[in-house]
């Protein structure tokens, strides 16, 4: 079982209801997404321990000693904000644990653009049944709360 974590404080949203079909129909994955507290500066965790696989300033993905990767992607075409407003502050192949900052944010920037800032943190190329979510929609969390499990395919 991976445990995934908050990357920030805020309100637990179901992924189905984030504005990107990609994202909300699972394409890319499963999991769920965070909306964050109305702050302008937010600090974006590790979900959970593992090596930093990809980073741009809007996304990361971390790889997971088990062979999971969990992406987190902060805001809806921010891709287009060509990473005005984000401070990446770890590498590529970098090792990280659950809670270590790997972005700064200023989520004023892609608010004031028009875009959402929901952070969706999903658990890539699993299918819906192997995550168990433990936090509700509308859920209010903080970073490092437990969001989701993945359940590992058990080996024969």
């Amino acid at each position: 079982m991976i445990s995934v974590y908050s990357p920030l404080s805020g309100s637990v949203l179901a992924l189905h209801e984030v504005d990107d079909p990609v994202l909300a129909e699972g394409i890319v994955g499963h999991g769920c997404a965070v909306t964050p507290v109305e702050q302008r500066w937010h600090e974006v965790c590790a979900p959970v321990d593992g090596r930093i696989l990809k980073v741009l300033p809007h996304a990361f993905l971390v790889f997971t000693p088990a062979g999971i990767g969990v992406i987190v992607h902060m805001g809806i075409n921010t891709v287009k904000l060509h990473g005005q407003g984000f401070e990446v502050l770890r590498s590529e192949g970098d090792e990280v644990s659950a809670g270590d900052v790997v972005v700064r944010w200023d989520s004023s920037i892609a608010k004031q653009a028009g875009m959402a800032t929901s952070v969706s943190v999903i658990a890539c190329d699993l299918p819906a049944e192997v995550i168990k979510l433990n936090a509700p929609s509308g859920r209010a969390v903080q970073a490092r709360d437990l969001l989701f499990e993945v359940s590992l395919p058990t080996r024969i």
